[in-house]
């Protein structure tokens, strides 16, 4: 979560509650999480309770800290809100982490002084070389999908760790985490998503409402986006709207059919999967596909050579009389389709630069041209061009005449 204080800005990590004596699948995959999160951290945070007295899993939790990272830990009281607190704060100086700093959540108290003390924690950590910070630079790649498609199983492959908490538990990752990684000598950040569920499925006061909205987010501020899909269970409704919504924000896709290793198959498997999903979903016809197993590893180090591709080609550009000339063509051999008393003309075109292919039309009764034939049109682009995972997106123009006159007789500028 990205969060700022006084003017500095700082990524705050909310990990799940450790537990050290559990070691049942989630809370020993929590473990892991946790002593990823504090060995990459500047500062961490040590949350405990008053009013419970300084309990054996305190004790248990101290010592780990104390081992390795005593410098930048901070010990945190809560739910201090009471008058008699101050009588009770010194005895969880016996955790020896320091001066405990007694705080409020639930109204606030003390909440200022503990973001001074961590943000000054930070900065001395940095200063040291103790703690990593995370360098948000490079490929923004979000791993999207529907709950339990291997999202998380898939981050941790490329990772080569246990970042992401993994279970059988259908929508165990809640968050949107940051991760950087770099393969070739290209920098990546890659966004592990809560998987995204029907949003009649999810109630407003549910947590998953707001997994749900951080899923979103991540493809909002993502460059390229990897939908997963699980190979066993197929193309959803739910996967096509995931789909829609990286179109509708102007991102890059490619699709990532996970665990291929429980796949009945032959050599002409995949062929005839994609030419199946691409005939039914006319919404894939040009998004590029690469089978792969999470569990496995199997071509799991060729999904990003695919990302970049389609990263590249979110920028590519087409000569501009070559590409005017073909839509000349294009609109003579098809002309559009009829509007009684207008007729709608097609005078230029152009590509428009911006982070995604982009074209502009100078058409007569702009506001006439039907959807059938924007369809159409960027059919043909996708056909001629190599836009292989890209939102093509077409705007119709009027085309203005001497002394600011459009031609559809509206004036004004461009």
């Amino acid at each position: 979560m990205r969060a700022a204080w006084n003017g500095v800005e700082f990524t705050l990590v909310d990990t799940g509650g450790l537990i050290p004596t559990l070691r049942e699948a989630i809370p020993e995959a929590i473990r892991e999480q946790v002593d990823i999160a504090v060995r990459e951290s500047a500062a961490v945070l040590f949350v405990v309770e008053l009013g419970t007295g300084v309990t054996d899993l305190d004790q248990i939790i101290a010592k780990r800290l104390r081992q390795a990272f005593a410098s930048k830990t901070i010990l945190v009281v809560n739910k201090a809100e009471s008058a008699k607190a101050a009588y009770e704060i010194p005895a969880y100086m016996q955790l020896g982490l320091g001066k405990p700093y007694a705080v409020s959540a639930l109204h606030g108290k003390g909440v200022g002084d503990l973001l001074e003390a961590a943000l000054d924690t930070a900065r001395e950590s940095a200063a040291s070389g103790s703690g990593t910070a995370v360098d948000a630079e490079g490929l923004r790649v979000a791993i999207v999908g529907r709950p339990n498609a291997g999202k998380s199983s898939l981050v941790n492959k490329l990772l080569k760790q246990n970042r992401m908490i993994v279970d059988s538990v259908p929508g165990t990752t809640r968050d949107a985490v940051d991760s950087p990684l770099e393969i070739d000598g290209r920098k990546i950040v890659l966004i592990d998503t809560a998987g995204l569920r029907k949003k009649a499925r999810v109630k407003k006061n549910d947590l998953e409402y707001y997994s749900n909205m951080r899923a979103l987010d991540s493809i909002d501020r993502c460059d390229v986006c990897v939908l997963v899909v699980d190979v066993s269970v197929g193309i959803g409704v739910q996967d096509m709207r995931i789909l829609r919504k990286i179109f509708e924000s102007r991102k890059g896709v490619a699709l990532a059919w996970n665990k291929w290793d429980i796949l009945p198959k032959d050599h002409k498997t995949f062929d005839n999967l994609v030419a199946d999903v691409r005939h039914e979903y006319q919404e894939l016809r040009n998004v590029p596909m690469i089978s792969l197993s999470a569990l496995t590893g199997q071509r799991v180090s060729s999904l990003m050579d695919v990302v970049f591709g389609v990263k590249e080609r979110m920028t590519a550009s087409v000569g501009g009389a070559d590409f005017e000339n073909k839509i000349f063509d294009w609109v003579r051999a098809h002309p559009h389709p009829v509007t009684p008393g207008k007729e709608v003309r097609f005078l230029g075109a152009k590509q428009i630069t911006a982070a995604f292919p982009l074209f502009r039309f100078f058409v007569t009764h702009h506001d006439l041209v039907s959807v059938s034939y924007e369809r159409f049109l960027a059919n043909k682009i996708y056909d001629t061009y190599d836009f292989a995972g890209c939102p093509v997106v077409l705007e119709f123009r009027p085309i203005a005449r001497a002394g600011g006159q459009k031609a559809d007789g509206v004036t004004g500028g461009d």
